[in-house]
């Protein structure tokens, strides 16, 4: 009877001991990031809606370690982003643009909807400039 009581205490620590290590195990592990896969970090073609004329560019957003970073490129230049913030399917961004041979600073927003971006560009003493965009079709 005396075995029999050993064994079943020595089972008991064992069971207890490995269910401890589980759990230790378990929140050591990193947790994922959910951001890491939004569907806004790619590479668009965008269309810009500016005054008389539309500007076809190439908008890109990439993850940076933590964070992100981008540019516009189109006919008139390359505009980088900084500041992006991404939550859900928006982002906002601040843009530096060349205007005519003068540097500006402004901002950038952009709303994914059904695999279609839109948004605006937003520059100080112009209206708003509205773009649309879609992922380039795979060849």
């Amino acid at each position: 009877m005396k075995k029999l009581a050993i064994f079943c205490i020595s089972f008991i620590f064992i069971a207890l001991f490995t269910v401890a290590a589980a759990a230790q195990e378990n929140t050591n592990k990193p947790e994922e990031k959910k951001d890491d896969k939004n569907p806004l970090v790619a590479n668009w073609e965008v269309t810009f809606a500016a005054p008389g004329q539309n500007i076809p560019g190439t908008f890109k957003l990439e993850k940076d370690g933590e964070n992100y970073k981008g540019s516009v490129l189109t006919d008139l230049g390359e505009a980088p982003l900084k500041n992006i913030k991404i939550k859900d399917n928006t982002f906002t961004a601040d843009i530096t643009v060349n205007v005519q041979g003068q540097t500006m600073d402004g901002t950038m927003n952009g709303k994914l909807e059904a695999e279609k971006l839109s948004g605006e560009l937003n520059l100080p003493g112009f209206p708003a400039i509205a773009y649309t965009g879609k992922k380039p079709e795979k060849k």
